[in-house]
């Protein structure tokens, strides 16, 4: 091989391969189990380091819009898809379609670059073994179940107006059972709820320390409260498992948009869906990520039919009705 050749070669390679400077740090928003030693993986692919703030995608979306879109992050990562579908709507997103997006099913990303899906998540029943038992309760297998009258006071949920895993839940069953029957099973469900709480991993917490016996809770807090060795189990509910796709995106006007690529870049490649399939329990989306057993039970479970954009646009008229109905409490 000659030396001009050898030297083209290594120039291509230079040019194929982004480099970053030590220093160089990105800001993002986070709503998602385990991150920081997925951010370390980042961190030791690309040499970029991240200042995170853990919020609620529905606090995100309030921030944003109170800063009327200026600069609060550089990227947003994890959370539910309704307020990325809200936020690019109103211009708060900045496109951007990654080379390793190709392997992915359309389905999972916006066709313009403004979100793409890296994780997907479900909605499961949660309850407390020993609570359930000095109470004489039977775990609940379905949405039908929580509208039994022994369940009162019983049921924990939070808030769908902050809480994109609970906004999955309510747009979930709407769609599958239609509007009127789906509001219908809410108000049954809501006669046995006490209050709604204000933050999505609330109720998963507060019955995991014996405080109610129920929660509606994400898979992937259930399964976190299992590993610290709650007394807690979890049913997939059989008349449908509402799920979610938990994205990535860019803010428009980042002050690092090099680096919110090279993010959104990591994020999808094998190598970073490797990394959240080994330190979160939701279940990584690019193909021929392996999958471990409970995520996988999860993935075969009675999923809805669900059209995940569709619900991030109807997200105000059903948030509207939401608080109409159940507001005050």
């Amino acid at each position: 091989m000659s030396k001009k050749f050898l030297a083209v070669v290594l120039l291509v390679v230079c040019l194929a391969v982004p480099t970053y400077a030590a220093d160089e740090s990105i800001s993002i928003f986070i709503a998602y189990t385990g991150i920081k030693p997925i951010l370390e993986a980042f961190t030791r692919d690309t040499g970029i380091k991240v200042d995170y703030l853990e919020m609620s995608s529905g606090e995100v979306l309030t921030r944003i819009r109170a800063a009327k879109g200026k600069t609060q992050a550089d990227a947003w990562f994890g959370g539910g898809l309704d307020s990325y579908v809200a936020a690019a709507n109103e211009g708060f997103l900045e496109a951007y379609i990654s080379p390793e997006r190709s392997v992915y099913d359309p389905m999972f990303y916006n066709a313009e670059g403004l979100w793409s899906g890296i994780s997907l998540g479900s909605v499961v029943l949660m309850g407390n073994k020993e609570i359930l038992a000095q109470k004489n309760l039977s775990m609940p297998q379905s949405w039908e179940d929580l509208t039994k009258p022994e369940y009162k006071d019983e049921v924990l949920m939070a808030t769908p107006a902050v809480s994109g895993t609970f906004y999955a839940m309510v747009s979930g069953i709407v769609q599958t059972m239609g509007s009127e029957d789906g509001w219908k099973r809410l108000e049954a469900i809501d006669a046995n709820v006490p209050y709604y709480s204000k933050r999505g991993a609330e109720p998963a917490n507060k019955v995991s320390i014996g405080e109610a016996a129920i929660a509606v809770a994400p898979f992937d807090t259930v399964q976190r409260l299992q590993q610290e060795g709650y007394n807690v189990e979890m049913t997939f509910p059989k008349d449908g498992v509402p799920w979610y796709i938990a994205p990535v995106a860019i803010f428009k006007g980042a002050n690092n948009p090099a680096g919110a690529r090279a993010l959104v870049d990591w994020v999808l490649s094998e190598k970073g869906q490797t990394a959240l399939g080994e330190y979160n329990t939701q279940a990584p989306i690019r193909p021929g990520v392996k999958l471990a057993p409970a995520v996988q039970a999860m993935r075969d479970s009675n999923l809805m039919r669900m059209d995940v954009v569709k619900a991030g646009q109807d997200r105000e008229e059903i948030l509207g009705i939401w608080l109409e109905k159940f507001g005050n409490k």
